[in-house]
């Protein structure tokens, strides 16, 4: 009975353990984005999967002590030509503390990524380093998503332009991925 008892007790410390949080310093790697309807964060967790469980996933509104990490991936939407509102304070707030370990800048946006440069550029200059990978990602338009007051700017905007406002989506698994192995083989 006592062998018994002693495995079973071994046997739950062992599976309560796999519930425990990882060991500092076991994912080097934060990934901080700011996202207003999900797109960017969707992005950003496709880029974590790529990195084979290297990263972590957090919301620049809710980034905590950043210590325990080696190296930051930066992402975010673009809104009105500008980054969201919550990785703008980020780098305000917490720029100069993640400077040097900034190694990866994406943003997702709704013009073509092969036009989206001049937003990396300027992501890049606002935090004042120069990382090793960049990239523009498409997002996705979903109307239900919306607030009423940005429904109603995006409609009058595509009437303005004499395009149809309807949903589309952009997002693309496969460049997440490929841009997750590129940070990896960089690191």
């Amino acid at each position: 009975m006592k062998i018994i008892s002693i495995g079973l007790f071994i046997a739950l410390i062992g599976g309560l353990s796999a519930f425990a949080a990882p060991a500092a310093g076991q994912k080097s790697v934060v990934i901080i984005y700011g996202s207003l309807y999900g797109s960017t964060a969707q992005t950003a967790e496709w880029i974590a999967e790529g990195m084979a469980g290297k990263a972590t996933v957090v919301a620049a509104k809710d980034a905590g002590d950043l210590s325990g990490y080696e190296k930051v991936v930066l992402g975010s939407g673009i809104y009105g030509g500008g980054l969201h509102a919550d990785m703008d304070a980020f780098l305000e707030k917490r720029g100069a503390e993640v400077k040097n370990k900034v190694i990866a800048l994406f943003v997702v946006c709704g013009a073509p990524p092969e036009r989206a440069g001049g937003y990396l550029d300027m992501f890049a200059e606002k935090i004042g380093a120069v990382p090793l990978s960049a990239r523009a990602f498409g997002g996705w338009l979903k109307k239900e998503r919306l607030s009423p007051e940005h429904d109603q700017g995006l409609a009058e905007y595509y009437k303005s332009v004499n395009q149809p406002y309807e949903n589309w989506d952009r997002t693309d698994k496969a460049q997440c991925l490929a841009f997750a192995r590129e940070i990896l083989a960089k690191m």
